[in-house]
């Protein structure tokens, strides 16, 4: 395809009403989400390998147009496996012909060797419009993880926040797009460098209790705006509506779960209807997931998720609510999820919805809890039971070597690009099948 005409940096007109966000990078493609702003607009991505001498010409994908505020994926096809790629997305109105540099970044697609990377972790920034304290939390935690340049990020759940006390439904279906827009804005331009890979919370509005239309607006809104692998994207496949799904990258398997949907009995805070023991990922996502962790013969196997698929916290409450992770390792049917996990290999499951970071060490199986990017509350040993933890706002690292992975919480620091460690540890070696 021709490429389009290009008006210098200084011609410019901000067309998207956020930075593009990355999704979906497989070994031959990437997907790139696009909102547009306050006008009907085209655009299309220029993309080239990283080199250093820069010889390789820019190569175009067609047009794709997009109405002020729904958002659009363009798939950018025909890739080089685990390579690095630079990328610009150039725009016009509608009705005129010159376009602009929108914006610019990077992205690597699928790493097939062994090799030494880098993945981010954040989780629970409750993101709502009426507390700006949280998107700043959110935005300096993203800076952060963009200074550090790692090849992935992943999102645990709670990153938006309804308006109904404790995780109910959404009231109506604008509601979505306008949390999601809100997120989409306080992760700043980390999502047009790193791809993003996010999970199920139960404040999103998808929780298996809620309405069943009300689900549907927070589904429509959640992958409209943050697009996750479905069933087709790669080999391990996943759930058509983008809540479950497994991936490798070099030699780990990444297997993101969802106990929050396919859960029926209410388990707010304030109702007592949910027991501690009686959460679920259903019948299908369990029969895939044990398929995935016993077929897989990667050297690492990693699970995230909101919570486990139980609770076991300081009290009845707040584990009938999912806290406590690996306290809960052998209750309800996160048992029979720990028992596979020891079959096959599974070093560690991290999660959110505490809100602090913690490592707790079950059966050798590392539970972490990756921190809070953003919500307020911070919960102490009367409601999660850990007697060691970290409460700072911030995000988890992980580097995956051939012998070790690094595990280490990172508290953002105005005076301090990359963030201050405030606990790390190794994982060594793999576990025996």
């Amino acid at each position: 395809m021709a490429s389009a005409v290009i008006s210098p940096a200084s011609e410019q007109t901000a067309l998207l009403a956020c930075s593009p966000l990355l999704a979906r990078p497989t070994r031959f493609s990437i997907t790139i989400n696009l909102v547009a702003a306050g006008e009907p607009v085209a655009c299309a991505v220029r993309y080239r390998p990283v080199s250093p001498a820069q010889k390789d010409d820019w190569k175009e994908t067609g047009e794709v147009v997009i109405d002020p505020f729904p958002t659009a994926n363009l798939r950018i096809d025909g890739l080089l496996p685990d390579t690095a790629y630079e990328y610009q997305i150039v725009g016009h109105l509608l009705g005129r012909e010159q376009s602009n540099i929108q914006a610019a970044g990077q992205f690597r697609t699928q790493r097939l060797a062994p090799s030494r990377f880098s993945f981010a972790i954040l989780s629970d920034s409750h993101i709502t419009p009426y507390d700006a304290d949280r998107m700043r939390i959110l935005l300096r935690t993203s800076q952060s993880i963009a200074s550090r340049k790692p090849d992935l990020m992943l999102m645990l759940g709670d990153n938006i926040q309804t308006f109904v006390s404790h995780g109910g439904p959404l009231g109506k279906k604008s509601e979505g797009p306008q949390l999601y827009m809100h997120l989409r804005r306080s992760l700043g331009d980390l999502p047009s460098q790193v791809p993003v890979f996010s999970a199920i919370g139960n404040w999103e509005g998808e929780n298996g209790w809620h309405p069943a239309q009300n689900r549907e607006w927070a589904r429509e809104a959640r992958t409209a705006f943050l697009p996750n692998p479905d069933a087709k994207t790669y080999p391990e496949g996943g759930s058509i509506h983008e809540d479950y799904y497994a991936f490798a990258w070099g030699d780990v398997l990444f297997v993101v779960l969802n106990p929050l949907t396919y859960t029926v009995t209410d388990h707010t805070l304030q109702t007592g209807a949910g027991r501690a023991d009686d959460w679920t990922l259903g019948e299908v996502q369990k029969k895939w997931v044990f398929d995935q962790l016993s077929k897989s013969k990667a050297r690492w196997k990693l699970i995230f998720m909101h919570h486990t698929v139980s609770g076991n916290a300081g009290d009845e409450v707040n584990s009938r609510y999912g806290r406590g992770g690996g306290r809960a390792a052998h209750v309800g049917e996160q048992a029979l999820l720990h028992s596979w996990m020891r079959k096959f290999g599974v070093q560690a499951l991290f999660y959110g919805h505490d809100h602090v970071f913690t490592d707790n060490v079950v059966d050798g199986i590392h539970y972490v809890c990756v921190g809070s990017a953003g919500a307020p509350w911070k919960f102490g040993t009367a409601e999660t039971g850990y007697e060691k933890y970290w409460t700072p706002s911030g995000y988890t690292f992980v580097t995956a070597g051939k012998d070790d992975l690094t595990i280490t919480f990172i508290r953002p620091d105005d005076e301090v690009g990359e963030g201050v460690a405030i606990h790390a540890f190794v994982i060594q070696g793999r576990r025996s099948q």
